[in-house]
């Protein structure tokens, strides 16, 4: 566990970021007519926004959600955005995914650099998220760099990326994990395209853009080969469900498919190994040692059929 310094300073840091976010989402896809370079501004009135009043959080609970300048509503959305960034970056620097905690007595420059790469891997799943949610796209700009930055980052900081086993024991730690990033990218580029032009091919319809894949590539760059695959099932149970619930209450058939896989991603970063160790070693004994355990899978599996039936036809009736 780091230091409470630094637990203070890396959730300070998130939420500053998040702050950030919310522009980045609301004026990248806005990119020409919006300048980044230019102040906050309110979105209703332009009015420009002091810095007292832009402070993460906090300005939105002392001003209840309305602007001062004209008393427009302020999104709940934007105080989410920053809290979740700051709560991220907190779990990166109490729980370290590669164990690298930052202490005052032992501050390396791999346990910074691998908080770094981390926050920004989360920051660039967060502003996926709230692009693809409001515009349906994942733009290149963030899909992209977490591709060239996941690659990188491991060439630079062997502790990012488990070195791949089929590897000689003489290849440098630096070449192998950048190896196994490349690879991890490889996999979660072909493995979404795959499946992808399997899904046009039987629905004879897009299925999934191609957004999709580049960020499984950036995601694969950074969680390696089994983080990527491990992340594209997760990121399927998520949509499943979750795009049902979406029929459920809104008219719009469209289930954006960014935020789930950001989502899987996020869980697969603070989890892949122990979530790994349940279904290949964990759940394959429990079967082993319990003759029932088919019939377990028959009633969850028949539960969640009639549940994603039902709402799938009160999502038609609406």
């Amino acid at each position: 566990m780091s230091d409470p310094i630094f637990l203070v300073a890396a959730t300070l840091l998130g939420a500053v970021i998040g702050s950030y976010l919310n522009v980045l989402i609301y004026r990248l896809p806005r990119s020409g007519e919006e300048k980044f370079g230019s102040r906050s501004a309110c979105p209703a009135c332009g009015h420009q926004i002091p810095w007292n009043l832009n402070l993460p959080v906090v300005s939105w609970l002392l001003l209840r959600g309305k602007a001062r300048c004209c008393a427009a509503p302020i999104s709940l959305r934007y105080p989410m955005v920053e809290a979740l960034t700051a709560i991220l970056f907190f779990l990166l620097a109490w729980s370290p995914p590669t164990g690298l905690a930052m202490t005052v007595l032992n501050l390396s420059s791999a346990a910074v650099l691998v908080f770094v790469l981390h926050g920004f891997f989360v920051a660039n799943l967060i502003a996926n998220t709230g692009i693809d949610w409001d515009h349906r796209i994942l733009p290149d700009v963030l899909t992209k760099s977490l591709m060239v930055i996941g690659v990188i980052g491991a060439l630079l900081v062997p502790e990012l990326v488990t070195q791949l086993e089929a590897l000689p024991a003489r290849v440098p730690a630096s070449v192998g994990s950048g190896l196994s990033s490349f690879w991890g990218l490889l996999v979660g580029m072909g493995l979404t395209w795959s499946v992808r032009n399997l899904a046009r091919m039987a629905f004879r319809r897009e299925a999934m853009g191609f957004g999709d894949v580049k960020l499984m590539g950036g995601v694969g760059a950074f969680l390696a080969w089994d983080g990527a695959l491990l992340t594209f099932f997760l990121g399927c149970l998520c949509g499943a469900v979750g795009g049902s619930i979406h029929r459920q209450f809104s008219k719009d058939p469209y289930v954006a498919f960014g935020p789930y896989l950001a989502l899987a991603a996020v869980i697969t970063l603070f989890f892949k190994d122990p979530i790994l160790v349940f279904l290949t070693e964990t759940w394959p004994e429990w079967q082993q040692r319990h003759a029932a355990s088919p019939w377990v899978l028959v009633v969850v599996g028949v539960l969640c059929t009639v549940f994603l039936y039902v709402l799938l036809r009160r999502g038609r009736a609406h």
